[in-house]
């Protein structure tokens, strides 16, 4: 196609665009009803024809606004997780205030500072030792009962073995007839109480104290409660399954009997 026949259509192309703008100016600068009703129509098309980039718009909105929404969710959620926290620390310690202001007897409180949780043996190290008096064999227990006593020290720390422990033994009182038997730990937070007779009278919910007769524990420290009683016919002692009170999977703090 030659030069001139280009310039020729271009031109044609240009005079149809300005011809066809010239009318449509025209027609909506009228303000006869049938123009007005084309106007609402053309204006109906170009909102169905614009429909689909509001939309895209909108979702890129909501999607950007439930991102924003996602992490204030998560902000909040850990700042809840932190404040319940505090909430069972704060509790605790109201506990042990609480249980230091009921004790006659002398004692210091001490953080822990790891877990030494095997199958068998069952230890925990506390951040006090010598230099604040600490020895071998002294009880610990928290606000509840019975935890353990210590084992090894050194001037700083205290490596402390607890009822849970395989090796734990501790002699106790049970029962309205106040009878001895020994504590022997199982699995968990579970033991069970060696040496009661059968014609001792026991309940479920029964509480175990230590007996006093050892040189480490004192009396009348809780131990454990029972759960579980069955008797043998073949066996002169009763089958006493018992549930350690004090707190030995949540242990922040604990007290050291001097």
């Amino acid at each position: 196609m030659s030069r001139s026949r280009i310039s020729y259509v271009n031109k044609d192309i240009l005079v149809l665009l300005l011809t066809s703008s010239i009318s449509i100016f025209l027609i909506f600068s009228n303000t006869s009803p049938q123009v007005q009703k084309l106007k609402l129509q053309t204006s109906w098309l170009f909102s169905k024809a614009a429909y689909p980039v509001t939309w895209y718009k909108d979702i890129f909105s909501i999607k950007e606004e439930n991102k924003l929404l996602k992490n204030k969710v998560i902000q909040l959620s850990l700042l809840n997780s932190e404040l319940e926290s505090y909430r069972h620390e704060n509790e605790r310690l109201k506990n042990l205030l609480n249980f230091s202001e009921n004790q006659t007897i002398n004692y210091l409180t001490a953080n822990v500072v790891n877990f030494h949780l095997g199958i068998v043996n069952q230890t925990i190290t506390i951040d006090i030792g010598e230099l604040d008096g600490l020895t071998e064999n002294l009880p610990i227990m928290d606000e509840i009962g019975l935890l353990g006593k210590t084992i090894e020290t050194n001037e700083h720390v205290t490596l402390i073995q607890l009822i849970s422990d395989k090796n734990f033994r501790v002699s106790i009182r049970v029962g309205k007839e106040r009878v001895l038997g020994i504590f022997i730990p199982t699995h968990g937070k579970y033991g069970i109480l060696e040496g009661v007779r059968k014609t001792t009278p026991l309940e479920e919910g029964n509480i175990a104290y230590t007996s006093g007769i050892s040189d480490i524990y004192p009396s009348n420290i809780p131990v454990a409660r029972i759960i579980s009683i069955s008797n043998q016919k073949s066996l002169p002692f009763q089958r006493i399954i018992v549930e350690i009170l004090g707190s030995i999977t949540n242990l922040d703090f604990v007290f050291v009997m001097l």
